[in-house]
């Protein structure tokens, strides 16, 4: 029994491993190639050794009173690659804001999905107001923006930011979840994530309201986009379901290299145990349907019981 519950959480590890991450956008190329293009002034994006929060490189924007790109005071990098209707994409990074970071009764965006139309504000996008940090969402009409998410912003350290998104015009069929330093902050969510008839594509760094005069420093680091969760964080999936060590495994004593049989253990006082006769499935698990069987084989084979809580 020990072996076939050993064999599903090996199937499980072989399922994440076929997951694929889409792309990497973490500066570990110490440049900005990962990116498409800037949008802004390249003098005020710098990749920095030092703080990072993973590997060896990490991204330094620095945003002035003045610095004007696209209509906007903005120092921001983009990925141009479209997300378009019905895709499914996890994804993660980290932000730190420095100490100094200004702390302004205005939207300050460092994050955003921004939509192929030319004007209004973005679909989706990561914002800092005054003291709070939020997630919001923008209608197609511009009506207003609506908070999906918002916690205390906290200077000085790094915060962990993993999200889950279905891109759709459909609100039944868009999507949202998001994890923050590790915990799971919005429960998965249907809403609207693309506007009819667009697409989106990533822009990150800093873009505020031009009314701020003071510097402000933000710090980015490992943004990856992936199909599943194991792509971008895989420390965030829980694990597979221990073997039940109270399940006596018929197959223990051995299996002989020569194929020969293995004798039955001397009989031990107390009622007998059935043993299995279940062998393991010759075509491995290279779906997910094999993964189900096996866990069925498994299950089918234990006496019943009551669990410990």
């Amino acid at each position: 029994m020990r072996r076939l519950a050993a064999a599903a959480a090996l199937c499980f590890i072989a399922s994440q491993a076929r997951a694929s991450v889409v792309w990497r956008g973490d500066f570990e190329s110490n440049d900005l190639l990962q990116w498409t293009r800037v949008d802004g002034l390249a003098s005020r994006l710098t990749i920095v050794r030092s703080p990072v929060r993973q590997g060896s490189f990490a991204l330094r924007v620095e945003l002035h009173s003045g610095d004007l790109a696209s209509n906007g005071t903005r120092n921001e990098l983009v990925r141009q690659t479209a997300e378009t209707e019905g895709m499914d994409r996890y994804y993660a990074w980290s932000t730190m804001f420095d100490a100094s970071y200004p702390i302004e009764s205005k939207w300050q965006v460092f994050t955003q999905w921004h939509h192929s139309g030319c004007c209004g504000s973005p679909p989706l996008e990561f914002d800092v107001n005054g003291q709070t940090l939020s997630l919001d969402r923008n209608p197609p009409d511009n009506s207003g923006t609506l908070a999906l998410w918002s916690t205390p912003l906290v200077r000085g350290v790094w915060h962990d930011f993993v999200m889950h998104v279905i891109w759709s015009s459909n609100p039944d069929l868009g999507f949202i979840e998001l994890w923050y330093d590790g915990q799971k902050v919005f429960e998965g969510k249907a809403v609207q994530t693309l506007f009819p008839g667009q697409v989106n594509y990533l822009k990150q760094g800093l873009y505020r309201d031009s009314s701020i005069s003071a510097v402000g420093v933000v710090y980015h680091d490992g943004m990856t986009m992936g199909t599943t969760l194991a792509d971008v964080a895989p420390q965030l999936v829980p694990p597979p379901p221990p073997p039940d060590a109270g399940t006596p495994d018929a197959g223990t004593p051995g299996d002989p290299a020569d194929g020969g049989v293995t004798p039955d253990p001397p009989p031990q006082p107390g009622p007998p145990t059935a043993r299995s006769g279940v062998g393991f499935p010759s075509q491995g698990c290279s779906s997910a349907g094999a993964f189900g069987g096996l866990l069925i084989a498994a299950f089918a084979l234990l006496r019943p019981r009551r669990r410990r809580s």
